[in-house]
């Protein structure tokens, strides 16, 4: 703990003689600001009076009033960044659900202690924290509501720039396909993720000309690596508000015509919690859209409500596993038995099944083990731009038999 910025911690617990005895701990550990708040409302109170953030919440789940749970519901929809641990004298597997559910919610979680916490494994779990000197925002974590007008403005100007994220196949490592991920090229936050201005494109009417767009500027940047000998397929996400016109199949095609590039390497992949709006048009597009001889993949599966009757009746040619079934699965046997009958379900169905959000060799190793077809994560690669991507794909072609 030598950042020469102090960190600022906030702990949640109602009894009085746990929120002493950690504060003491952490001052111990070289932590010299810590804030507390018995319960959830008064945690809101803390964080909401504090001019600068919190860098991590110590956070308690059973709690009179406001719960540990209630409060990172909140925290999540004031778009909380900072780091998270959860401690509790509950079932651990009551633990590990709520540490799912604030992984879902997006908030940022480093690990769970159980009580009584003792100064070792507070200080493991602090050994975790990286608090950089200067506190520049980080794209990738900005939160920002934005207008509609700027919205407009940015796709105007052509802001939107295509990062590409490889999938690689299990059988002999190479790389099969990429998926695009669209990034606003903000000329005061820089690159903002697609969680930042998607909501907006969808609710304003803006979301049919901006898959448009990011579908021809993925076909593009396809055409350029066919010409460049690689054999690739690329990966496009398409909304639920797409599905709103009988048309799209023809617009779709139309588009990537246009680039000259073959329809086959296209994948949609369509997210499954969305999916149902109106299963009638959606069945109809869908089908039609494989008729063109586009690929069709039901995206974060497992985190919807219908998985079992979409993939009954939806025409999908892939699975993607969500990952927050492959986040820890070697070492939590509750993540592992969803990974693998997710798996197994794909494959007895003859889809191609990828797991996304690899980001460690054990799980890696054990997706592998399980029998999907492809891997996406950060422990293969971050997403990249077009040029970039193919730096790396170069370097790793030669030197997939050192890594792997």
């Amino acid at each position: 703990m030598n950042n020469e910025k102090p960190i600022r911690v906030l702990v949640l617990d109602d009894d009085r003689f746990m929120l002493e005895f950690v504060s003491h701990l952490l001052r111990d550990l070289g932590v010299s600001e810590v804030l507390v708040a018995e319960d959830g409302k008064a945690g809101l109170f803390v964080m909401s009076a504090q001019v600068s953030a919190i860098d991590l919440l110590i956070c308690d789940i059973e709690m009179p009033g406001m719960d540990g749970i209630e409060f990172l519901r909140n925290i999540a929809d004031q778009y909380y960044s900072g780091k998270i641990v959860l401690f509790s004298g509950v079932n651990p597997d009551l633990l590990k659900a709520t540490e799912r559910l604030a992984s879902v919610r997006g908030l940022n979680v480093i690990g769970t202690l159980a009580k009584p916490v003792t100064v070792g494994s507070l200080a493991a779990l602090l050994a975790q924290l990286s608090i950089p000197i200067s506190r520049r925002p980080d794209p990738a974590r900005i939160r920002q509501i934005f207008t509609v007008e700027e919205i407009q403005q940015a796709l105007a100007a052509d802001q939107i720039d295509l990062f590409y994220q490889p999938k690689i196949a299990v059988s002999n490592r190479r790389v099969t396909s990429v998926e695009c991920l669209a990034r606003w090229r903000h000329t005061q936050y820089g690159y903002v993720s697609p969680d930042n201005f998607i909501p907006v494109i969808e609710q304003s009417g803006l979301i049919n000309d901006f898959t448009r767009d990011v579908l021809r500027k993925s076909a593009q940047q396809l055409d350029l690596w066919l010409q460049e000998g690689f054999d690739l397929k690329v990966s496009v996400n398409v909304s639920m508000e797409n599905l709103d016109r009988f048309n799209l199949p023809e617009i779709y095609e139309a588009a990537v015509r246009e680039c000259y590039v073959p329809i086959d390497r296209i994948t949609l992949e369509i997210t499954e919690g969305k999916l149902g709006k109106d299963f009638a048009q959606s069945l109809d597009i869908l089908t039609r859209l494989r008729l063109k001889g586009f690929g069709l993949s039901i995206d974060d599966f497992g985190i919807g409500y219908s998985s079992m009757e979409t993939l009954k009746h939806m025409p999908f040619t892939e699975l993607k596993v969500d990952r927050i079934f492959a986040h820890g699965a070697a070492k939590d046997p509750a993540t592992r038995a969803i990974l693998e009958s997710s798996i197994k379900l794909g494959k007895a169905l003859g889809l191609n099944v990828v797991v996304e959000g690899i980001e460690v060799g054990t799980d890696c190793q054990l997706a592998v083990e399980l029998g999907c077809d492809e891997i996406q994560g950060f422990y293969i690669a971050k997403p990249m731009p077009g040029g970039e991507f193919t730096e790396w794909l170069s370097k790793h072609e030669k030197t997939i038999d050192e890594r792997f």
